[in-house]
């Protein structure tokens, strides 16, 4: 083996490669330069730079469902490596092959975060297909040691009403350890199958050794896999868009063809609050610039705890008169606008207003009205799904919908569109190009409320494969109506936060986080959120009045629905007409002081310091925080009285004033010796914003 390195470095990040004499590469170190360890020389034959399976592989050392020891990862050489400077920082490309693939393997470094961006295009150099089972977005032997009782894993459980639930696990209790050599059939995976791409799990791993952190995001919105394992005394982390074994894909390469797979993105820190703020520094850079995200404009949404999917004209105009009263600039319209009463489910897919819901002009007089109030016009849309009972499906044609064993799959009463289906794209942009032409909206909230299943067989090499083509058609089609459409807000929603992955979010300004329909549910989501998406992007349901309860609010029910989405994007709704007018003035407060921090949230970091909130916790702290300030949300979630200590030693506060509200009083105490801050609730629920300064 020889000593020499290929070692890459930009700012504090290091990439350490060796090189044998035979030219086989190795993969030695990604992370921190002033963390650098490496791999001890006798084991560094097991540490390959991509790993790629085929059918026609030979793999004589894998075992297990194991993905970490594949045909191409135990038979490859280095061809050839380059930099590449670009807008986002600088790019290393390394070239390797065998005698049937080439693969060059990306990774991008980012100005300003300690983030890296991996993917790989593989080509078919042989004179044959092949039919790829596997192929790595990112994996690295060598994360950390195994069998060290200090080696954890910290994963996020999401799913409807749940969103971004993060748990920490030690590798011992995971069963990742070696306990004999090379043998260990053990791995840890969380992956996700179907068009739902967060429905059970965040994208997202975070490995822990010492003071040393890794995170590790997958953007794809469908299927995809993450899985850490040992092997040959380290543990291995892998990731990749859908595979064989659990997604059920596979590809056909035909000589001379190329495939990219999936992007992965690594973030380096100490902990895991640094390395959160490590990946939101990155989404920053790799999303698509969109005017929303320059103003973070307040949107009042029609739907939670007011009209839910009775949209007419008698109902929406007193709520848009108020919205624009409290400083609402945004109007959305949401599902029911195109049928009689609730009866929307089944036979959505016309996209045309039901006409008894808005007489005296149909709904685009409703959209002027609402201009007249000097806000914008939103209205909600479910693109990729037809309702069974839907009048469109007479025009459309076979090869349109997901199929599986030869017919149509359903589900819960929706055929899925194939968006790689070139008629289907064209009618998905016709249904665009006619409410724009019709209504001239500003803002179109996608939603997607079934999941596809595992794919789609028409035309497609499998199942898995079929899935992917669409998920990759749909974010085409989406970059084509933003570039025809600039001005247009696109908010992404797939029944809440079940479809709040980072390739969706590149490209639209806002993400639906949840469902939630109870308010005091939705501190332990609140702000947790800024996990799988920047604050800015990130929108939160404030329902100042409560259809569940049926009676009007105290002023702390008002005051903690703001608090819940204040620090995020405000999606105001509910029946907030029906309030009295001392609680109208706490909302038209809250607004006020959300357009305060807009430009601080834009630049911000989430700050956990008390870890992020589970459900059932009594009590919940987050906030978001730039160079000077950081604002804190403080709530109560006991039901029953309670004072809140958050020790703020690590953030250098020197003072703390109430944020939100100033209007009404709020007990709280901070001592600077202890570095302990206490809010103290009188009743049973509540939420608090409190602005801290931070020391010089």
């Amino acid at each position: 083996m020889d000593d020499s390195f290929l070692t890459f470095k930009y700012l504090e990040l290091r990439l350490d490669f060796k090189l044998s004499k035979n030219k086989d590469i190795y993969f030695i170190y990604a992370g921190l330069d002033k963390n650098k360890t490496i791999i001890k020389n006798n084991e560094q034959n097991f540490a390959k730079v991509v790993q790629a399976e085929y059918t026609n592989g030979i793999n004589n050392t894998n075992r297990g469902l194991k993905l970490n020891e594949t045909s191409y990862g135990n038979n490859h050489k280095y061809v050839t490596h380059s930099f590449k400077n670009n807008k986002l920082g600088k790019e290393l490309i390394i070239t390797t092959k065998n005698q049937i693939l080439r693969i060059d393997t990306h990774f991008q470094f980012y100005k300003g975060t300690k983030s890296i961006s991996t993917y790989n295009v593989v080509k078919n150099i042989s004179h044959n297909d092949i039919t790829l089972t596997f192929i790595s977005s990112f994996y690295l032997l060598g994360i950390v040691p195994s069998n060290q009782k200090n080696n954890y894993l910290y994963r996020a459980t999401n799913s409807w009403h749940t969103e971004a639930q993060w748990s920490k696990f030690n590798f011992l209790d995971l069963g990742i350890y070696n306990g004999n050599n090379h043998t260990s059939m053990n791995r840890f995976t969380i992956n996700n199958t179907g068009g739902w791409s967060t429905k059970e799990h965040l994208p997202m791993l975070v490995v822990e050794n010492d003071n040393n952190s890794t995170l590790v995001q997958i953007e794809n919105n469908g299927s995809w896999h993450l899985e850490v394992g040992d092997y040959a005394n380290y543990v291995y982390l892998l990731a990749s868009g859908p595979e064989f074994n659990d997604n059920q894909w596979k590809k056909i390469i035909a000589p001379k063809e190329t495939f990219k797979s999936v992007q992965a993105t690594l973030s380096y820190g100490g902990d895991f609050e640094e390395v959160i703020q490590e990946i939101t520094k990155a989404r920053r850079l790799m999303r698509r610039d969109a005017e929303d995200l320059k103003h973070l404009p307040v949107i009042f949404n029609d739907y939670m705890h007011a009209l839910w999917d009775t949209q007419t004209r008698d109902l929406i105009l007193p709520l848009v008169d108020l919205a624009a009263e409290l400083g609402c600039e945004e109007f959305c319209m949401d599902a029911g606008w195109f049928a009689k009463g609730n009866q929307w489910w089944s036979i959505l897919g016309q996209w045309e207003e039901y006409k008894e819901n808005f007489p005296n002009g149909g709904l685009k007089a409703v959209c002027d009205y609402i201009r007249l109030k000097k806000m914008k016009v939103g209205l909600w849309i479910e693109i990729e799904t037809v309702g069974i009972n839907s009048p469109i499906l007479k025009k459309m044609k076979d090869g349109y919908f997901f199929k599986v064993g030869g017919v149509n799959s359903v589900n819960n009463r929706r055929y899925q569109l194939n968006f790689a289906n070139k008629d289907v794209y064209k009618y998905a942009l016709k249904v665009i190009d006619n409410l724009m032409n019709k209504y001239q909206l500003d803002y179109l909230k996608i939603d997607y409320n079934v999941d596809c299943g595992v794919g789609n067989e028409y035309n497609s090499d499998s199942l898995g494969d079929g899935l992917l083509k669409h998920n990759r058609a749909y974010i085409k089609w989406l970059n084509e109506v933003m570039n025809k459409y600039p001005h247009l807000t696109i908010e992404n929603c797939g029944s809440g936060g079940c479809r709040m992955d980072y390739e969706i979010l590149k490209y639209c300004p806002i993400q639906s986080t949840s469902d939630q329909t109870n308010y005091r549910k939705y501190p332990y989501l609140s702000t947790n959120v800024f996990t799988a998406c920047p604050p800015e992007q990130a929108a939160v349901w404030s329902y100042p009045l409560n259809d569940y309860e049926k009676t009007i609010p105290t002023d702390e029910v008002v005051i903690m629905n703001m608090c819940n989405a204040m620090l995020g994007r405000i999606h105001l709704a509910s029946f907030i007409n029906k309030l009295p007018e001392s609680q109208k003035a706490l909302i038209k407060e809250g607004i006020k002081y959300y357009h305060s921090i807009i430009s601080l949230k834009k630049r911000s970091l989430p700050v956990y310091p008390k870890g992020t909130a589970k459900f059932f916790d009594n009590e919940v702290v987050g906030g978001i925080m730039d160079e000077k300030k950081i604002i804190l949300g403080v709530w109560n979630t006991s039901g029953n009285p309670n004072t809140v200590k958050v020790d703020l030693t690590k953030y250098h506060v020197s003072k703390i004033k109430i944020g939100y509200p100033t209007s009404r009083a709020t007990k709280f105490t901070y001592n600077q010796k202890t570095k302990i801050l206490e809010v103290t609730f009188k009743e049973a629920y509540g939420g608090r914003i409190l602005e801290l300064t931070k020391s010089n």
